[in-house]
């Protein structure tokens, strides 16, 4: 038995093999890590130009449903007639795979998510008409509604 504890032939193979698996999987861990980071900073990257081209698409929609309830309250002073303006803005449920908010108050339009934390606030022009909108709105489609008797824009979801 003493024989075999002295005998040190191919322990060498053996450590060599064990040392280059644990540098290989010290290799891997590193890799993993450094690429989950950069993976999740080009996600929020992402999810930021997203909310701010569906902002901007948003202000456009404000704005043009403004521009109608305007002709449409002079049309039905004019004329005695209901001047309704309904608007349906399409816009995605989710940005890379995970829902948002949209906030809308005098002149900006907040939209952010939750996972990961971001927020994103897009401004638009000076409407001549009120704006009314509950205090956080779902992703998704948004209605626009202008009811001349009420005198303001309405944005729901």
């Amino acid at each position: 038995m003493s024989r075999l504890r002295a005998d040190c032939r191919a322990v060498s193979v053996t450590v060599g093999y064990i040392l280059m698996l644990a540098v290989a999987m010290l290799l891997m861990g590193v890799l993993l890590t450094g690429a989950a980071g950069l993976m999740e900073s080009q996600s929020q990257q992402v999810i930021n130009d997203e909310l701010t081209v569906i902002g901007n698409q948003l202000a456009s929609n404000i704005h043009e449903a403004d521009r109608l309830a305007v002709i449409a309250a002079a049309d039905a002073d004019a004329s005695g007639e209901d001047g309704t303006v309904e608007l349906t803005v399409r816009l995605p449920q989710q940005v890379a795979g995970t829902g948002y908010l949209v906030s809308i108050e005098t002149e900006t339009i907040t939209l952010s998510t939750t996972n990961p934390d971001v927020e994103v606030t897009v401004s638009y022009p000076e409407t001549e008409t009120e704006i009314h909108s509950n205090d956080r709105l779902a992703s998704g489609d948004l209605e626009i509604s202008f009811d001349p008797e009420e005198t303001h824009l309405e944005v729901s979801s």
